[in-house]
C-alpha cells in the first residue's frame, strides 16, 4: 500500500540528511513503497533548503515550506493534506525516533491487525535512553494526566502510523504539539497497537520544549477532556 511519512521540521538542517538516509534505507530494505513529506516552518537555518537539495537523491521526497505559519500539529495536518496515501505516518526530525523501526510499526496495519500503531516508550522493551530522572518523571506525569482520555501507554509519542480512514472527516485541532493524542481522542478506529522503541536525545540542534509548549499542552488536554465529556 502507498505510505507517506510526514516529518515536521524547524531548525533541523544538521539532523535531516542523517534522518532521511535512515528512513529511505528502512523503506528500501523492507520493500516499502514509501514517500516522505518534510514540512518546514521557514527555518532560519534553512532546513527547507537542505530538504530541497536532497530531492534529487530521494525520488519519494517532497518539501512544503510554510511561511508565517508555526506549530507541529498544524504542520503534520498540512502534510497529511498534501498526501493521498492510504497510510500516513509521523516522526520527529531530531533523530530521537529510530527509523529502523518503521517496518515494525507498519506491519500491524499492513496485516489488518490495527488501525493505528504507535512507537511507544512505555511498553515492554521500550525506553527513554539516557534521560535524567527529572525528565522521566515529567514525561510520566504528562502521560498520567491523560489517563482519562485513552488507554494507550504512550499517547504523547510523536512516532506513529495510521490508516487515513482514522482521521477522514474528523475535526482535529492544530493547536499544540501532541497530535497523536488528538487523534486518539477524536479519531475513528477499532484497534491501536503499541510497538516498543528506545527514544534517544537529540545530538544536534535545540529542543523545542519550552513554557509556551507546555501551556499549549495543558490547553489541549482541557479541550480534549471537554470533548470527551460533552462531545464538542
Amino acid at each position: 500500500m502507498d505510505i507517506t511519512l510526514v516529518i515536521p521540521t524547524y531548525n533541523e538542517s544538521d539532523n535531516l540528511p542523517i534522518l532521511l538516509e535512515r528512513v529511505f534505507g528502512a523503506f528500501r530494505d523492507s520493500g516499502i513503497d514509501g514517500k516522505v513529506i518534510v514540512v518546514d516552518d521557514d527555518s532560519p537555518d534553512g532546513t527547507w533548503k537542505t530538504a530541497e537539495g536532497l530531492k534529487g537523491k530521494y525520488t519519494g521526497l517532497e518539501v512544503l515550506r510554510r511561511v508565517n505559519k508555526r506549530g507541529l500539529s498544524s504542520a503534520v495536518l498540512d502534510g497529511f493534506d498534501m498526501s493521498e496515501s492510504a497510510i500516513l505516518g509521523v516522526m520527529d526530525a531530531d533523530l530521537s525516533h529510530p527509523p529502523e523501526k518503521i517496518p515494525e510499526l507498519l506491519a500491524p496495519i499492513l496485516k489488518g491487525e490495527a488501525d493505528m500503531v504507535i512507537g511507544s516508550r512505555y511498553v515492554d522493551r521500550g525506553g527513554t535512553g539516557d534521560w535524567a530522572l527529572r525528565r522521566k518523571i515529567s514525561s510520566r506525569v504528562a502521560s498520567l494526566a491523560v489517563m482519562g482520555l485513552t488507554n494507550v501507554k504512550d499517547p504523547m509519542s510523536g512516532f506513529f502510523f495510521l490508516k487515513r480512514g482514522v482521521i477522514k472527516n474528523v475535526q482535529l485541532s492544530p493547536k499544540g504539539f501532541k497530535i497523536a493524542l488528538e487523534i486518539l481522542v477524536r479519531g475513528k478506529y477499532d484497534k491501536v497497537v503499541e510497538v516498543p522503541i528506545i527514544f534517544q536525545d537529540r545530538i544536534y540542534g535545540e529542543t523545542k520544549l519550552n513554557s509556551g509548549v507546555i501551556f499549549d499542552y495543558l490547553c489541549q488536554i482541557m479541550k480534549l477532556y471537554t470533548y470527551r465529556i460533552i462531545g464538542s
